[in-house]
């Protein structure tokens, strides 16, 4: 017989069971529809989370465009390169590891600190890039060592070579490893951190187009992170290719004769260059950066390569044919990983071959900014062609006394004779009368003073100044005798040489706004005009005509030896030092008899053939003495050369 007791313990266990019964039932629903939701509906979100446990994503490099001449010669390109590259993990001692590598490939201990430097940023398990520029002997090396060197790998890569080497290497530029501040600018993508992009020239200006899309390669991975097979997900697009409107032989000959100037080569190994090199401890340091030349001055002298820039253009498409700054610097040296050794003695070379002198020197222009001035007069209505100044050998404001270049004077004289004969004191008088305003205002009509829009990076804009200028940046009024410095391209005013080719080429075309290019697909004979009438165009033309082929030109000697062309131009010679009373009292040492930092600089712009312009030049000779003898005789040549090749 079951007691009360017992029937209230059996109703209190089946409410038990039910309830645990119950709570089991409803986690199990919960269980099984959360898997169901796991499972079915959030499926390919966790399919996608597991796929990325497994594979990862590694970036395959894009080929980079290549440049091209205007005739298809190459520029810069691509070769198979082998990559060096060690696993840190798999060393007992990294840093000793890259010791024992330095004895058959090159590793110094700047190389070998900045690897020990990425090694720690990096996990111990992924490679790293010793060198990406082995050569075959190199690699040969370490194959046959490699049984003793654990984590040593190689990769093929592409790597950028320039044929033309110290040639091009202001005008390509160079490529280099990208930084941060190239990834803020938006100038280089993240994941192609480990890739080159252009650092300077052509190279930098167009890095968008060269650079192409990178592709995407699948890597499955072990629970490790060690790679067990790979799938390419993505192609990588190529860089485009880049044709530019430089003529490779043209600067190739243009170059020999800018560095020779007037002086004969000698052989680096004679007698007389190693005396004057232990004699004088600056010309071996020079001539130790330089391109291996070494000359004999008409002093005697041992010097090096003339220091200085050319500039050629064609008169009716902007067309660059040729642009080369010397000295230079081999960009196939820049765009490996470069010695702290090798980098230091190119930024700290006396003649500066990092600069690219046509788009980043200044100079004063001289007598080249004369053509400027008689515009600015001309339009003005202030001469015309059969006005006169007479020219005593100075002109005197006030206490100041501006001397003429030549001591005795020129006498009475027109435009056109004063720019054939560089008559200083007419220029003198016709700025006092046409006023800095005027100048400054045709100055930058002619590309002056301004960029060129050549697209390079770093060019400079020269200066034209006025009286607005002066109060804003030095705080003091103009004076008269600033306009008569400013009249023969002296006192604040500079140009670069670029600016002082597009200026010729402007003149020698008469009417359009010439903008220089350097891509094929650039060119335009679609420009705006310039505004200034043909009359004046004429007449400046016509001095430029007498200065070359007149009796009393100043480059009367340098004509061109061509049947049925002819060269129009203007010298121009620039003072570096102030001559003052006392040295002109004494008698002015002559140019070739001072120290090579104190002679003038030597200029030249000129432009043929003389009725159909094709082709202006600009050259400019630091501390060439003066524009007739240092600048203009080059002009001639490249010239001369550009119509016997039919350039």
């Amino acid at each position: 017989m079951i007691t009360r007791k017992a029937k209230q313990f059996e109703r209190s266990l089946s409410r038990r069971s039910l309830l645990i019964g119950g709570g089991q039932a409803v986690l199990t629903s919960l269980l099984v529809g959360r898997l169901f939701y796991l499972q079915v509906v959030e499926s390919s979100q966790y399919e996608a989370l597991s796929d990325r446990n497994r594979f990862d994503y590694v970036i395959i490099p894009p080929s980079r465009g290549r440049i091209f001449d205007a005739k298809g010669r190459l520029l810069a390109g691509n070769a198979e390169a082998y990559a060096l590259k060690i696993i840190p993990q798999f060393t007992d001692d990294l840093y000793q590891s890259l010791r024992a590598l330095s004895e058959f490939v090159t590793l110094d201990d700047a190389l070998i600190a900045d690897l020990m430097e990425d090694a720690e940023r990096q996990p111990s398990f992924l490679p790293l890039t010793i060198r990406d520029d082995l050569t075959q002997r190199e690699v040969a090396r370490v194959v046959v060592r490699s049984p003793e060197l654990p984590g040593v790998s190689f990769d093929r890569i592409e790597k950028r070579i320039y044929p033309q080497g110290l040639l091009t290497g202001h005008l390509t530029g160079y490529v280099g490893r990208i930084t941060k501040e190239d990834i803020d600018q938006g100038r280089a993508l993240p994941e192609l951190i480990n890739i080159r992009n252009g650092k300077s020239g052509i190279e930098y200006a167009f890095e968008n187009d060269l650079r192409g899309e990178p592709g995407r390669e699948q890597v499955l991975v072990n629970a490790l992170g060690r790679p067990i097979k790979k799938s390419v997900k993505e192609q990588p697009v190529s860089g485009k290719d880049i044709n530019l409107t430089i003529d490779i032989n043209l600067q190739s000959y243009a170059a020999s004769i800018l560095k020779r100037g007037r002086n004969k080569p000698l052989s680096m190994k004679s007698a007389k260059v190693q005396r004057a090199i232990s004699n004088d401890p600056e010309l071996g340091e020079v001539l130790s950066g330089s391109d291996g030349l070494v000359f004999e001055d008409p002093k005697g002298r041992v010097v090096p390569s003339e220091t200085g820039s050319v500039v050629v253009i064609d008169v009716q498409t902007g067309a660059i044919k040729a642009m080369l700054s010397t000295p230079t610097f081999d960009p196939n040296i820049l765009s490996g990983r470069i010695s702290h050794k090798e980098w230091n003695k190119l930024v700290n070379h006396p003649r500066t071959p990092l600069l690219d002198r046509c788009i980043k020197g200044q100079y004063a222009p001289g007598s080249t900014f004369k053509m400027i001035v008689a515009l600015a007069a001309l339009e003005a209505g202030i001469i015309s062609d059969s006005s006169t100044f007479f020219c005593p050998g100075h002109k005197e404001l006030g206490n100041a006394k501006f001397h003429c270049w030549r001591k005795p004077g020129h006498g009475r004289v027109n435009i056109v004779q004063a720019l054939e004969q560089s008559c200083d004191v007419f220029f003198y008088e016709l700025a006092l009368k046409t006023g800095i305003k005027r100048i400054a205002s045709m100055s930058k009509r002619f590309g002056l003073g301004d960029e060129t829009a050549i697209m390079i990076p770093g060019e400079k804009t020269g200066l034209i100044p006025d009286k607005e200028w002066k109060q804003k940046n030095i705080g003091e009024s103009w004076t008269p005798g600033e306009t008569v410095v400013a009249s023969i391209g002296q006192g604040y005013v500079l140009a670069t040489p670029i600016q002082l080719a597009v200026m010729t080429a402007r003149i020698a075309h008469g009417e359009n706004q010439i903008i220089p290019v350097l891509r094929e697909e650039q060119k335009t004979t679609d420009n705006d005009k310039m505004g200034v009438s043909a009359s004046s165009m004429a007449i400046i033309r016509r001095g430029m005509d007498a200065v070359v082929n007149g009796k009393k030109g100043t480059a009367r000697n340098y004509k061109l030896d061509l049947d049925g062309i002819a060269m129009a131009g203007k010298t121009g010679t620039v003072q570096v030092k102030r001559i003052t009373k006392a040295e002109r009292e004494r008698g002015i040492v002559d140019n070739m008899d001072r120290p090579w930092k104190f002679r003038d600089h030597a200029l030249f712009t000129g432009y043929a053939p003389l009725d159909n312009p094709k082709y202006a030049v600009a050259v400019v000779v630091e501390h060439g003495g003066s524009g007739s003898s240092g600048a203009a005789p080059i002009a001639r040549d490249i010239l001369t050369y550009i119509f016997e090749q039919g350039i």
